[in-house]
């Protein structure tokens, strides 16, 4: 008996984005267009919030619509050559069955009731990656394995997801020493680099708690049945055909203690020696050919796997090269600054309550146009925090509600190429992926314009 086919939105993620970019494309036609002067300050690019003018309009044409896509690419080719070399690092040290192994052993000694106890442990590791070094993006090849770990654990995709891309958005929301966010955004406002330390980091605990709380709630969920899973008839085969329970040796434990020594050290280098994409690439390249060597393979099959650990990010690098199109598209529309002009200018003569949930859902909107957190930084901080000045918002809080403005949606917005990359890697719709998280999401941005609320009160400095 054939099955039947569920009506509503199923747009594959990719087809979304160019129906985007589509609608993008649209608006430079309708949207004036206008510029902010660019100025140079301690050898950065910022925008002169006193220095809006309209421009002559110049819509994007049909072949240069085209060419956007190639030039988001482009733009992204450092990030997309990350993805490729560290998609086929995580492919050795996945495929050496270390990781399934230590999961079935703590599986087997805890028993079955406390694999969330497992996926708890994962949520705050990403959650961590996202917050202090700002690795978002580099969750992305990370995605294979995490669906392996779920469906090890008996559990589906939407888990996957909720386990990585989801804390590590929370951790780069709440920005603790983020470099791309709050230390662009705190170096513009001349504080003290991640000053107000203490109160982001209460802010990392409390999302964590919820991604926690909403993780534990959906693996109840699926335990008690698994037809409560929207993702059910997903095609899964890419996901975990590997999936076993391979022996955990010695072996297998130097091959994890490697992966744990990779990841440590990527992290110490993006804190404190300042290292960037490349220098996490080669960090992965040389983790991984030291992992494969303990893990007994040969030249060959090292060489095999990193291969096939790039091709599985193929699909993720075209989502991230799209979404960057965006932007593309808007700069040659000259579009970029009069939305964030126009956004701007809605919070004159309200309360610092009010403002400060207010720049929160400015930032937001602004977000679905402009996805990169330095990049929204460098061209929204320096007319959101003249704006704080004038209407009595201290500029830490300012910073603060760019910076939930930024992170959270990055997780219902389809120009958001992480998110799209893993819809893609997992086959689940994009409108599905919707009706699974959006109600989660609002939750999240209430409590997080709480947090702006009792900013404002004790005057979070």
């Amino acid at each position: 008996m054939e099955a039947k086919k569920k009506k509503g939105f199923s747009f594959d993620g990719i087809v979304v984005l160019f129906i985007l970019l589509l609608l993008v494309t649209a608006m430079t036609y309708v949207v004036p267009a206008g510029q902010y002067a660019r100025i140079e300050v301690d050898g950065r690019t910022i925008v002169d919030p006193n220095s809006f003018a309209f421009v002559a309009q110049s819509p994007v044409g049909f072949f240069d619509f085209f060419k956007s896509i190639s030039l988001g690419l482009q733009g992204a080719s450092s990030l997309i050559f990350m993805i490729f070399l560290i998609g086929g690092a995580i492919r050795i040290f996945d495929g050496s069955g270390a990781i399934a192994g230590a999961i079935m052993a703590l599986r087997n000694r805890w028993g079955e009731e406390k694999s969330p106890l497992i996926l708890s442990a994962i949520v705050i590791f990403f959650g961590c990656l996202g917050a202090f070094p700002g690795m978002l993006e580099a969750s992305i090849p990370f995605a294979p394995l995490c669906m392996h770990i779920c469906y090890t654990l008996g559990y589906d995709a939407l888990m996957g997801i909720s386990i990585s891309l989801v804390p590590i958005v929370f951790g780069w929301s709440a920005g603790v020493t983020n470099p791309w966010t709050t230390g662009i955004a705190q170096n513009l406002a001349q504080l003290p680099l991640f000053s107000g330390f203490e109160y982001r980091l209460i802010c990392l605990v409390v999302f964590m708690a919820l991604n926690i709380a909403f993780v534990v709630w959906y693996a109840k969920r699926l335990k008690k049945d698994p037809k409560n899973s929207l993702v059910a008839d997903l095609d899964t085969g890419h996901m975990h055909a590997s999936v076993k329970a391979p022996e955990f040796g010695t072996r297998q434990l130097l091959v994890l203690l490697t992966l744990a020594a990779t990841i440590v050290i990527i992290v110490y280098g993006s804190l404190k020696m300042k290292w960037g994409m490349t220098e996490m690439s080669g960090a992965y390249l040389i983790g991984s050919i030291i992992g494969g060597i303990i893990a007994g393979y040969d030249a060959n099959k090292i060489a095999s796997e990193l291969l096939e650990g790039g091709k599985a990010m193929f699909v993720a690098a075209m989502a991230i090269g799209m979404a960057r199109a965006v932007s593309v598209i808007m700069d040659q529309g000259s579009i970029t600054d009069t939305i964030v002009r126009s956004l701007a200018g809605l919070l004159a003569g309200q309360s610092s309550y009010f403002n400060a949930v207010g720049m929160f859902v400015i930032q937001t909107i602004i977000n679905f146009f402009i996805p990169s957190g330095s990049g929204q930084a460098v061209v929204t901080m320096p007319i959101m925090l003249p704006v704080a000045d004038l209407i009595g918002l201290n500029r830490q809080i300012a910073i603060l509600s760019f910076q939930f403005g930024d992170g959270i949606s990055n997780l219902i917005y389809p120009t958001v190429g992480g998110l799209i990359a893993f819809l893609n890697y997992t086959k689940i719709s994009f409108g599905t992926w919707m009706k699974f998280i959006v109600k989660f999401i609002l939750v999240v941005m209430a409590v997080a314009s709480i947090l702006l609320l009792i900013a404002v009160a004790i005057n979070f400095s």
